[in-house]
C-alpha cells in the first residue's frame, strides 16, 4: 500500500489532538506519509512540530472544517491527485457539549449533527475516488453508539448514525477490496473530553462515571492493531466490548439505572 511517494498514506481527520494525533504518533512511527486536518492552523502546526521531532520524516497539514464538503473535496482531490492513492483515511474529527434537551439550542443540535455525522460522510465521499483495494476506512464513533444517554441528545445521535453509515458502507465497499471499520471509544483522556466535562449536567456525570477513562494513546493502539486484523468493531477496553457484544440486553438495565439518577438529582 504506497502512494507517490513510496509510503503508504494516511489522511486523518481531528489530527491536531487527541485521538487523531495519538493514532498519527503510531503511522509515523512506521513510516507512513500523514495528511492532518483539523480546523486551527495554531493546533495543527504544533502537532507537525511534534511529530517532526519525534522522528516523523512526511507529516502535512490541511487547515479546514469538515462540515464544509467543497473544502473537503479539494483537499481530498489534491492529496490523492499527489499520491495516486490513499491507504487510510480515519475520521475522528467531532465535538460534545452535553446538556440536557429542554436547555439545548435546537442550532446546538444541527451543528453536532453536521461536524459528528455529515463532517465524516463528506471526508468518505471525498475520499473514495482514491481509494484502491487494499485501503482502509474508519471511523470514530463513540460507545454512545450502542445507547441513549441523558444528557446526550445532541450528541448520541450523529454517533449512531456513524454507525449506521459504516454498516453500509462495509456491504458496498467490500467487492473494492475496501476495508471500513467503526471505532467505539469510552472517555478519552484529551482536550475535547476536557472541554466537554465543562458543560457535563451533574445528572449526566453520574451516569458516565462508571465507565472509566482510556488515554488517547490506549484507544489509537487499539483501533490500530484492530484495523490491522480486519475487525468492523473496534470496541477498546473489556468494558466497551461487552457494551458493544451485548448492548441490546443491557438497555433496559441502564435505562433504569439512568431513570434512578435522574430522579434523585430533580428531588434536590
Amino acid at each position: 500500500m504506497a502512494g507517490g511517494s513510496g509510503l503508504p498514506v494516511a489522511v486523518i481527520s481531528g489530527g491536531s489532538s487527541g485521538i487523531g494525533l495519538a493514532l498519527a504518533r503510531l503511522l509515523a512511527r512506521e513510516g507512513w506519509h500523514l495528511h492532518l486536518i483539523a480546523r486551527r492552523p495554531a493546533l495543527l502546526e504544533e502537532a507537525r512540530a511534534a511529530l517532526v521531532a519525534e522522528g516523523a520524516s512526511c507529516v502535512e497539514t490541511h487547515s479546514l472544517d469538515v462540515t464544509d464538503a467543497a473544502a473537503c473535496d479539494e483537499a481530498l482531490a489534491a492529496i490523492g491527485a499527489r499520491h495516486g492513492r490513499i491507504d487510510w483515511l480515519v475520521t475522528s474529527a467531532g465535538m460534545a457539549e452535553p446538556g440536557l434537551f429542554t436547555e439545548t439550542p435546537l442550532a446546538a443540535h444541527r451543528l453536532h449533527m453536521e461536524v459528528n455525522y455529515f463532517g465524516s460522510l463528506h471526508l468518505v465521499h471525498a475520499a473514495l475516488p482514491h481509494l484502491r483495494e487494499g485501503s482502509r476506512i474508519t471511523l470514530v464513533s463513540s460507545a454512545a453508539a450502542f445507547v441513549g444517554i441523558a444528557g446526550y441528545s445532541a450528541y448520541g445521535p450523529g454517533k449512531f448514525a456513524l454507525r449506521g453509515l459504516a454498516e453500509s458502507l462495509r456491504l458496498e465497499l467490500e467487492g473494492a477490496g475496501i476495508t471500513v471499520s467503526i471505532a467505539c471509544p469510552p472517555d478519552t483522556d484529551t482536550p475535547q473530553y476536557a472541554h466537554e466535562n465543562r458543560t457535563k449536567p451533574p445528572a449526566t456525570r453520574e451516569i458516565t462515571a462508571g465507565g472509566g477513562l482510556l488515554s488517547a494513546e490506549a484507544v489509537a493502539r487499539s483501533i490500530l492493531d484492530g484495523a490491522r486484523a480486519g475487525r468492523f468493531m473496534l470496541l477498546p477496553g473489556w468494558p466497551i466490548r461487552l457494551l458493544g457484544l451485548f448492548h441490546s440486553l443491557y438497555a433496559p438495565v441502564f435505562r433504569w439505572q439512568q431513570r434512578r439518577i435522574l430522579r434523585r438529582h430533580a428531588a434536590r
